[in-house]
């Protein structure tokens, strides 16, 4: 019996030990469902290191600083010269400023590759965040719309969720997706139009 319960207890403790920089099934589903527009924005990230390590992690706005700004001057603590990639999954698209701030710092770490999945457009027909969004990459940032299969490896990586309920399927999902797609895609195209231009 008391082997049962140090069983169970040392499961329990393993379990929280590896949850617990996990976020909560609820703040996933408010936060990233396409079609929702909460007030905080929430940033979920990998960085994959040269020496093969990677770290994950998440963040999100406080009340001084977006998310982005938030990982940049609080969760990346690495020297200039250190070679990474950077993975983001945000519930938003950077605004305009937040995407200035990204290329500041991408020009201070050279060494630095970021790649960002957003499950939607952050007021996109704000010019300032259009051109942030163009500027991001036309340097080399690839911005990319969440899709099923980013969804389901975000649930099942970046989520605390019970055993048996490891598949995420937002309802009614699929016409948001291709509606952000086809706007970020138009978005985008005119920033690989002028890269072929020059």
């Amino acid at each position: 019996m008391a082997a049962n319960i140090i069983e169970v207890l040392g499961s329990w403790c393993c379990w929280c030990f590896c949850h617990r920089w996990k976020i909560q099934p609820e703040h996933f589903k408010i936060n990233y469902l396409p079609g929702q527009r909460p007030n905080a924005v929430y940033l979920l990230y990998e960085i994959r290191w040269s020496r093969g390590t990677i770290w994950r992690n998440w963040c999100s706005n406080n009340a001084t600083q977006h998310a982005e700004v938030n990982f940049l001057e609080n969760c990346f603590k690495a020297l200039p010269s250190v070679y990474c990639s950077i993975t983001w999954f945000l519930s938003t698209t950077p605004c305009g400023k937040c995407s200035r701030r990204i290329l500041e710092f991408l020009r201070v770490h050279p060494n630095v590759t970021l790649e960002i999945y957003a499950a939607r457009l952050f007021r996109h027909l704000d010019f300032r965040n259009r051109r942030g969004l163009r500027d991001l990459a036309m340097s080399g940032v690839i911005i990319r719309i969440m899709d099923v299969a980013v969804y389901s490896y975000c649930w099942k990586t970046f989520v605390v969720h019970e055993h048996g309920k490891d598949e995420y399927w937002p309802q009614s999902f699929a016409s948001y997706i291709f509606l952000n797609w086809t706007e970020l895609h138009h978005i985008l195209w005119v920033s690989e139009h002028l890269k072929k231009k020059e």
